[in-house]
């Protein structure tokens, strides 16, 4: 009897035939759910309590909580309002950090604001030098905030993920390991990064859009730049 060679193992599927970023996605998962409705308007009262400050631990818990069942391939991954108290410990750790990442941004501008306004009251009225050099100051660090804010917009939501995904808050601060998560992922990262904005953008006019106010259309563009966000991370080839 002939024996036969097995055969040899498939290809390894092309780069084309490999998964893509669902740029759509995002913004439909939420209406594939039966009780989005219910789910939004419970977000809605969570992110008025979120003026209170309280709020806003639940909503960042149950924003990772999304992510995690993105990141998981659950089928639909918008979860329920029925674990708080995990909500509010991750979210938590997640305003934490973010607190944080904010610090050495609010020292510097204070750093310089505080100084500037000290020279141009003493200086009021005396010394033009000294108050157009405390005017320079200032717009130097108005300057400065714009490109800040937009690194921190950019960098923050991978540091957050490494923390939902890790449940550590130390993973938030490795940064080499960070930067090449994002720069070996950027076109998925950036596509992310987009609809975050588009979702933000959408905010205003989903109050036309779905007849309801606007704090349930800001809790709503949260959880679509979640999506966006879990997915890149999901398609990503570093972890």
């Amino acid at each position: 009897m002939t024996v036969y060679p097995p055969p040899p193992p498939p290809p390894p599927p092309s780069r084309s035939a490999q998964a893509s970023f669902d740029f759509v996605q995002p913004f439909a998962f939420l209406f594939q759910d039966e009780r989005w409705v219910t789910k939004v308007l419970i977000g809605g009262v969570f992110y008025i309590a979120a003026f209170l400050l309280v709020g806003i631990f639940f909503i960042l818990g149950y924003c990772a909580r999304l992510a995690r069942n993105v990141i998981a391939g659950v089928p639909k991954p918008l979860p329920e309002w029925d674990d708080l108290g995990t909500y509010f410990n991750d979210g938590l750790k997640l305003f934490g950090v973010m607190f944080l990442y904010a610090v050495p941004v609010i020292l510097i501008v204070m750093a310089v604001l505080i100084p500037a306004g000290i020279f141009s009251a003493i200086s009021e009225g005396r010394n033009e030098a000294v108050q157009w050099a405390s005017g320079m100051m200032v717009s130097c660090v108005w300057c400065l905030i714009f490109p800040l804010s937009l690194a921190m917009s950019i960098w923050l939501p991978a540091a957050l993920l490494f923390v939902v995904i890790e449940d550590r808050i130390g993973a938030a601060f490795e940064f080499s390991r960070i930067f090449n998560y994002i720069r070996n992922n950027f076109v998925n990262y950036l596509l992310a990064f987009l609809v975050a904005m588009v979702a933000r953008f959408a905010v205003p006019f989903g109050v036309i859009l779905f007849c309801i106010g606007i704090v349930f259309t800001a809790f709503w563009a949260m959880v679509v730049a979640t999506y966006g966000f879990a997915q890149a991370y999901k398609l990503s080839p570093t972890k």
